[in-house]
């Protein structure tokens, strides 16, 4: 299988036939990947039975195997288009449907969660382990512009530690366009991930780094016609934007967690022109603080 969207998992994923039958299986080899693989596939799990939007569906996780030397994930395999094969050829129907399901998959979790007073030592905590990595990976601890951007925003996250209040409780944990599977008007939501706070939130911050920022654009090699994405990445954009923004805790603290989010990437970057991509991203976002 050819994957055309990239990622930075760590992870090896292959189409694999059983009889009449095929299924993703999703390898880690590496040991600092394996307690991650383990858990995104238990939260997928977790997560089949669990939301109830129209037109969103989990794949089911088969097997998980762990051994000393290796985990393997089995999963459902879904017959689909990834985001880009997908909106260069849906109509407006599709585009319209598509904004209203995800909507209301976020509004769902929202129902899910509690809004729940958060200690501010969550963000100084999570600032202080992902400015160690930035400055422990090899591809960034002498670049002389990620120390600049690292040492701005020390007040910003050092310094105000006041608790917040933001819902939490159920949230996919990585929710960009590269995980979610087009099947006509079903979509399909893989590779869940635990995140530092379970906040739908954190899913609302994961579909805009797509949609504002055009973070799985990056990650894709093949051409496309980029003014047509654009327009539907901005309309996408702006009904999330309107949709959450009659949410205080949103209006509030969304550009706070979006460049924690940025961040969380940056610390893992290697090729030069993803980090050139972030520190961009980063500073305007540093920038409207």
């Amino acid at each position: 299988m050819k994957i055309d969207v990239k990622g930075h998992s760590g992870c090896a994923v292959d189409v694999v036939r059983e009889g009449t039958e095929l299924y993703i299986d999703k390898k880690a080899v590496l040991p600092c990947y394996f307690s991650r693989l383990i858990a995104q596939a238990r939260k997928q799990q977790r997560a089949v039975n669990l939301y109830h939007t129209p037109s969103i569906i989990v794949p089911e996780i088969l097997d998980i195997n762990q051994r000393p030397d290796m985990v393997s994930v089995k999963m459902e395999y879904v017959y689909s288009m990834n985001f880009v094969e997908y909106f260069e050829y849906a109509g407006f129907y599709q585009i319209t449907h598509f904004i209203d399901t995800l909507t209301a998959f976020l509004l769902e979790e929202i129902r899910f969660s509690t809004i729940t007073r958060t200690k501010g030592d969550v963000l100084v905590n999570k600032f202080i382990d992902v400015r160690s990595k930035c400055q422990s990976n090899p591809a960034l601890h002498d670049d002389p512009e990620v120390l600049l951007l690292l040492k701005g925003l020390e007040p910003r996250f050092l310094t105000e530690t006041n608790d917040f209040e933001i819902p939490v409780g159920t949230c996919h944990g990585d929710l960009t366009f590269s995980n979610i599977l087009f099947n006509s008007n079903s979509y399909y939501l893989i590779d869940f991930l635990d995140s530092f706070v379970e906040t739908p939130l954190m899913d609302i911050v994961k579909i805009r780094q797509d949609t504002a920022f055009g973070w799985s654009l990056l990650m894709y090699d093949k051409a496309y016609d980029e003014i047509r994405m654009n327009i539907i990445l901005e309309k996408i954009d702006t009904a999330c934007d309107t949709c959450f923004s009659q949410y205080a805790w949103y209006r509030q603290y969304y550009s706070t967690f979006q460049l924690m989010n940025f961040l969380r990437i940056l610390q893992y970057a290697q090729e030069p022109r993803v980090i050139d991509y972030l520190k961009i991203i980063i500073k305007r976002l540093s920038d409207e603080f």
